[in-house]
């Protein structure tokens, strides 16, 4: 019955509302043309043949004032009334003229019909063992590279950035589970933002309008700083695993050959058309075409692409345009940026781009290069200097969302947009705005969860089930078999169930409750416990937490062997690394940002601890072969790890300094990009002897944290970590310092403090201590130089650990490995040295991304 009732609901409103859409866009489309007509140029830029010449150029001559044609050449450029000279240019295509006189309110129509560049070459000057023209062109254009990079100290502008993804084919499964998403347009997205830039690196940005296909209230995440993207940079930076090299990079002889197709002249100055060659086919390189302006070497256009074979990964294809405009003092920017891509991978296809239109710059020219060049006065006459900033106008916060920029209407966005919508895009903003409010409809909202609650074997072993009620926004979900189950030498099989609920407002989880339960078969002892966390929605990432009950504990309570990992070690090699205790606990957490780049994390537990011992001698290989050791480590401090029941009191305080953290604010969250600064922890840990405590020690560490990008040679990431008891009068096994070891062939690659060869608690330790951690991802700058090789986009990876106290004296691992195999398994293999003598060696395999 409730199902014929929701298909009738569906049939009617579709009924209702069809007529009433069109009515509605009749009158829309009417009352715009009365009301609200623009003044300006609208039309298509095509070639001579008619073919349609999408993402052309279309601006005022003069200004920056511009604009970009849509996929489909439909252009619309918005002028005030008055005389204009109307710029239009396509690469490979003659620029067009066209003088126009508008009257306000009028808006008139002109296709600019291009002809193809007629390139010549006759006049190009040779030079002595030059193998191409195009080698003198590009020996000047890397002269004038530095110049260029920096000729402008700030600027600001009007941005406008759209944003299409879409999926042209799915799998019907990925792993077992049903692809619920279908093709088409995922994201499509608009924003119209306020840039500001200043060298080196400071950047502001105020989005002023904001809208996203078929989510009325939704943020757009469109952000120009993305796209800030300096072409005279030696390397570009797009924001994938490597960066590329610039074809006027110092080295780019080394990466490239050059082709001067021919030049054509443009308002008076000579364009030298170049085709950029990789010399080798999986270097970090483009191809493609540049368009540099004889004697000034400076970019006119690029046109560049690369492809997979260069490292990109989930990426077939990326291509880069960008079209320079003369502003101020002759000083060129870009007027517009296109990045389209294809990708692909486990199935998936799809493609998308995000184009960029700038205009009404500002620019403050950096006037001390000018000087040291001996040009101001040439370039500026008696002009004063001219901040375009001040301090106070950047900061941390690199970008604001205004409050209402979501609200604005279709004749706002008429009137603003600057390239004209397709007709797929135009469709899919009316489709989807016209059954959104079917989708928050409670019948189409519960008929969606009556899909997804369904029942399957795959949810049941392999994902998980999870219930939905959307309309409530309250969900809960249940493990998958697969997960339930475990074995240690202490419980023997244990099946462990962790349920968990939550509840979500405007989908962000408001709070949850997680209860669990285990029981060990071999120990017959039940466990239970109940943990949850309620957050304020604020900017302050304040979360609250509590939990309590009898549970099974790691010694290492940061678990640097899963119990995953744990069970299969033990029953395939018979090997029981997991040492654990029980406890009966209640701990409360509070979580919060104390201030930009400052995270407060601290938490009380009372616990009353217990020693458990080995009841369960349970493997799959055979006696002889079976390894098990004691519940109670081996330890070189304390010969007996074992310890009676005892009461546990205890606070922790860990402190995160980013420094120089940058984020946006948004009118319902704040979002956390990044500093280029190392992340700095303080912890401090004290057991408090009172209320019956039994534990009575200070405990502080500190470690810091950082990634760095090398450039062509890949990035590095390193932790190092150190640390001190100020005080040990009393205390168990439990609160000594574990480090995070390793004694089996499986590694867990994310982890920033990882060993891989030393033994999990022999050296956990009450002494002062020092550790450091490297690791540099060469990325494919070794493996794509080696033929055949090459094609399996396989990375190389190096790596150091290092261990120092009064127990273990100098500890040092260095490891060499492979990763991107199949894109997610990573195989390293490391040598151990203690005090200068071999200690061990051994291969360890990971997964990860």
């Amino acid at each position: 019955m409730r199902c014929n009732l929701i298909s009738a609901s569906r049939i009617m409103l579709k009924i209702i509302y069809a007529p009433m859409k069109i009515t509605f866009f009749c009158l829309l489309s009417l009352l715009g043309s009365v009301v609200f007509s623009q003044t300006g140029i609208k039309g298509f830029t095509k070639s001579e043949s008619g073919e349609v010449l999408p993402f052309s150029t279309v601006y005022v001559k003069g200004t920056t004032n511009g604009t970009t044609s849509n996929s489909e050449g439909e252009f619309f450029l918005k002028t005030p009334a008055g005389s204009h000279t109307i710029v239009a240019q396509h690469v490979g295509y003659k620029v067009l003229e066209k003088q126009i006189n508008l009257n306000s309110g009028q808006s008139i129509r002109y296709d600019f019909i291009l002809k193809e560049q007629a390139l010549q070459l006759q006049e190009v000057v040779v030079t002595a063992g030059d193998d191409d023209p195009a080698n003198r062109v590009i020996r000047e254009a890397i002269k004038m590279r530095k110049f260029y990079e920096s000729e402008v100290s700030a600027f600001k502008t009007d941005a406008y950035l759209k944003g299409l993804f879409r999926l042209d084919d799915r799998p019907d499964k990925i792993l077992g589970q049903q692809v619920t998403v279908d093709t088409g347009i995922l994201y499509l997205s608009e924003s119209v933002s306020e840039f500001s830039f200043e060298l080196p690196d400071k950047v502001s940005e105020r989005m002023i309008s904001s809208k996203v296909s078929g989510d009325e209230q939704g943020f757009s995440f469109n952000k120009a700083s993305d796209f800030n993207i300096n072409a005279y940079s030696k390397f570009i930076d797009l924001d994938m695993e490597r960066e590329f090299v610039s074809p006027i990079a110092p080295q780019a002889f080394l990466f490239y050959d050059y082709e001067l197709l021919g030049f054509f002249e443009e308002n008076g100055k000579l364009i030298n058309k170049i085709r950029v060659i990789p010399k080798r086919s999986t270097d970090p390189v483009f191809e493609g075409v540049v368009y540099i302006v004889e004697d000034e070497w400076r970019f006119h256009s690029i046109d560049l692409f690369v492809t997979k074979a260069r490292g990109l990964e989930f990426i077939d294809s990326l291509k880069v345009n960008q079209v320079f405009a003369p502003t101020e003092h002759d000083i060129w920017m870009p007027l517009s940026q296109k990045y389209s891509f294809r990708f692909g991978a486990f199935g998936f296809k799809g493609s998308g781009y995000y184009i960029g239109v700038y205009s009404n710059y500002e620019v403050e020219p950096n006037y001390e290069m000018y000087k040291k060049a001996n040009r101001y006065e040439e370039k500026f006459g008696t002009k004063e200097d001219k901040d375009l900033f001040e301090e106070k106008d950047f900061s941390s916060e690199v970008l604001v969302v205004e409050e209402g920029s979501n609200e604005r209407d279709s004749t706002y966005w008429k009137n603003i947009r600057p390239v004209p919508l397709t007709a797929i895009e135009v469709e899919d903003y009316e489709v989807k705005d016209s059954i959104r409010l079917v989708k928050e409809s409670v019948p189409y909202k519960d008929s969606v969860d009556a899909e997804r609650n369904k029942l399957t074997i795959g949810k049941i072993f392999l994902s998980g089930f999870t219930h939905f009620n959307s309309v409530d926004e309250k969900y809960w979900s249940l493990p998958a078999v697969i997960s339930i189950f475990q074995f240690n030498t202490v419980e023997g099989f244990v099946p462990e169930i962790q349920p968990t609920i939550w509840k979500q407002i405007d989908g962000r989880t408001k709070y949850w409750i997680r209860p669990a339960i285990r029981y060990g078969f071999s120990n017959e002892t039940f466990n239970a416990k109940v943990e949850g966390g309620y957050r304020n929605l604020d900017n302050k990432f304040t979360r609250y937490y509590a939990g309590g009950g009898r549970y099974i504990s790691q010694f290492d309570e940061s678990e640097s062997i899963t119990p995953f990992i744990n069970s299969y070690v033990t029953l395939v090699n018979g090997e029981n690394f997991m040492k654990i205790f029980q406890k009966s606990f209640g701990y409360v957490r509070f979580q919060q940002e104390v201030k930009n780049g400052v995270l407060l994390n601290t938490k009380l537990e009372y616990a009353s601890r217990d020693t458990l011992t080995n009841t369960s001698d349970y493997t799959w290989v055979s006696d002889e072969k079976r390894d098990f050791t004691s519940n109670q480590p081996p330890n070189m401090e304390l010969p007996q790890t074992g310890f009676s029941n005892h009461q546990a009191l205890i606070f922790e305080a860990t402190v995160r300094f980013r420094f120089k953290q940058t984020y946006a604010t948004r009118p319902d969250r704040k979002f956390i990009y990044s500093s280029k600064y190392p992340e700095v922890f303080f912890t401090y840990k004290k057991g408090i002897n009172t209320l019956g405590s039994d534990v009575n020690f200070d405990f502080v560490e500190i470690r810091i944290t950082d990634e760095m990008s090398l450039g062509l040679t890949g990035t590095s990431n390193y932790a190092i970590a150190g640390g001190a008891f100020l005080n040990d009068k009393s205390l168990t096994f439990v609160d000594f310092r574990h480090f995070s070891g390793n004694q089996t062939s499986l590694s867990q690659v994310d982890e920033p403090l990882k060993f891989e060869l030393l033994p999990f608690y022999q050296f956990s330790t009450t002494k002062p201590f020092f550790e450091a951690h490297y690791e540099h991802h060469f990325n494919e700058f070794i493996f794509n130089k080696i033929p055949l090789v090459k094609k399996l986009n396989l990375q190389a990876v190096a790596s150091a650990n290092y261990l120092t106290n009064e127990t273990i004296g100098n500890y040092v691992e260095l490891g060499a490995g492979i990763e991107h195999i199949f894109k997610f398994m990573r195989v390293d293999y490391y040598w151990a040295f203690r005090n200068n003598d071999f200690f061990g060696s051994g291969f360890r395999i990971g997964v990860g991304f």
